[in-house]
């Protein structure tokens, strides 16, 4: 069976504990590889990929966390490199290329869209006029349209540049008996298990 999940779950909560007592000039995060060695019985070692393979099949909301946890660090990472290298290409500061392509491109918030907003929230805003929240509301209707509009540009740029992301999801290995009623071919690429009570 292969293992394909490269998570390091364990080592992580145990350098965790470790930084909670460190100054924060001397935190940092340690690289473990899923080939390290975490616990030896007599002659026999235990890898850090034989754990993760293990917890994974008891605790995958976990794994599921540290994976959106990376992916989405991945994405801001992705994101910044991709804005550094359009604005050196255009020979712009940053800040000069997010005025150009982002904050020129924000849609313009209205009063009726404030109104709106506040017609179908009215329910949840505690009995508040719009007078009271109609400056928070704009503000909220702001970001929301600067969000969009920057991750309009930088969907543009990954089409523009070469962008390869190899994080892989945490994945539990299924393993179907040769008994199991199935149907298509044994090499395809998606298995689907579906488990049902007949009761």
């Amino acid at each position: 069976m292969q293992h394909v999940l490269r998570f390091a779950v364990f080592g992580m909560l145990g350098a965790g504990s470790a930084c909670e007592n460190a100054p924060a000039s001397q935190q940092t995060v340690e690289a473990v590889s899923e080939r390290d060695v975490v616990a030896r019985v007599g002659d026999q070692e235990i890898t850090l990929g034989e754990v993760d393979a293990r917890a994974v099949q008891t605790n995958m909301q976990a794994f599921q966390q540290l994976y959106d946890a990376r992916r989405q660090a991945v994405d801001d990472l992705v994101a910044e490199a991709l804005i550094a290298q359009e604005a050196a290409a255009r020979d712009l500061t940053e800040d000069e290329l997010i005025a150009r392509e982002v904050t020129a491109n924000i849609t313009k918030v209205d009063e009726a869209e404030v109104e709106e907003f506040f017609n179908q929230n009215r329910n949840r805003l505690g009995g508040q006029s719009l007078e009271q929240v109609g400056p928070q509301i704009r503000q909220y209707l702001e970001a929301r349209n600067e969000t969009l509009a920057r991750a309009i540009f930088i969907e543009r740029l990954r089409k523009e540049m070469t962008v390869k992301v190899s994080l892989a999801p945490p994945r539990i290995p299924i393993t179907v008996a040769s008994s199991e009623r199935v149907k298509g071919p044994a090499d395809a690429k998606v298995t689907i298990v579906e488990y049902s009570d007949f009761q």
